[in-house]
């Protein structure tokens, strides 16, 4: 697919509306393309933004005096003769219905003019509050950093150091459940290569997340988050990239000497790091979506 063709389709397929050959060849095109990865991004971004806005509220001042006018408006048509033919009675309805209409635009115009106002007013609370959430973000990438820069040469402080970070507990898969209200995906068994080390439930910033350390057959580690929604957020501004792994759209974040792997798992999505190539994001993703009927 040229750019051009992918760009303008890019709505219908971040809404998920393009029939399944157009979503996966979309999908290929932009894991490949930073261009259009990047819009794609573009849209993410301003879809959280709208989610963040306050919903507008008119004022009851606005509303009363509509509401006068309206009745004024009935009461001037009540002293006129009544029409007295099918054409004069669709005048009639058709006058009542434009007022109408135009009473809803003023509340629109108006209700968006009061919002903007408010918003121009009190700057300093806006700020404050997405400083607040820069500050706050900011700190969960550094933590991030700080953990993932340690988790290849001693996996042991890494994970005490997140524990301690987060209010952790180590736990069962039936505990887990207690704790977050679904059974983990690694509760289902790992592929073969993988054996389950730990599981933890963690307060983290974006939710309570349950954290499953593994192990593979040579000692080393690989970790598995569970959570409530995508969090690339996790990596700052680490280069990453969109691809299709297994049958799923993730989302690879370059960490250095290895890779990181976001993907949808039914309504949650699950976060691998310390991979070491997209073969084992395959790997992981096939052998777990798998077991997605029976794990949520």
């Amino acid at each position: 697919m040229k750019c051009t063709e992918v760009q303008d389709r890019l709505s219908a397929y971040y809404d998920g509306e393009l029939f399944d050959e157009s979503q996966a060849a979309m999908a290929r095109h932009l894991a490949g393309c930073e261009s259009c990865a990047a819009e794609l991004a573009g849209f993410k971004d301003v879809t959280r933004a709208v989610n963040r806005m306050p919903h507008p509220q008119v004022p009851p001042a606005v509303w009363e005096g509509l509401t006068a006018q309206l009745v004024a408006n009935e009461s001037s048509d009540s002293v006129k003769p009544q029409p007295a033919s099918d054409q004069q009675t669709n005048r009639y309805w058709w006058t009542s219905s434009r007022q109408l209409a135009l009473a809803a635009s003023v509340l629109l115009v108006l209700g968006f003019g009061y919002w903007m106002n408010r918003s121009m007013d009190h700057p300093h609370s806006n700020n404050h509050a997405n400083s607040a959430d820069q500050e706050h973000s900011a700190e969960f990438v550094a933590t991030m950093d700080h953990y993932l820069r340690q988790l290849p040469d001693d996996p042991d402080a890494a994970e005490q150091f997140l524990l301690n970070k987060y209010n952790g507990r180590t736990v069962n898969a039936d505990s887990a459940v207690k704790l977050v209200g679904y059974r983990p995906a690694v509760s289902e068994g790992l592929p073969e290569g993988y054996s389950l080390a730990s599981t933890s439930v963690l307060k983290m910033p974006c939710c309570t997340c349950v954290k499953a350390v593994c192990k593979r057959l040579d000692g080393s580690t690989l970790v598995l988050f569970e959570h409530d929604d995508e969090k690339t957020e996790w990596f700052g501004q680490r280069q990453s990239n969109m691809a299709i792994c297994g049958d799923k759209e993730c989302c690879l974040v370059d960490l250095d000497s290895s890779i990181a792997a976001t993907w949808k798992r039914g309504s949650r999505s699950l976060t691998a790091v310390g991979v070491r190539d997209v073969d084992e994001v395959n790997t992981l993703v096939s052998w777990l979506d798998k077991k997605v009927g029976t794990a949520l």
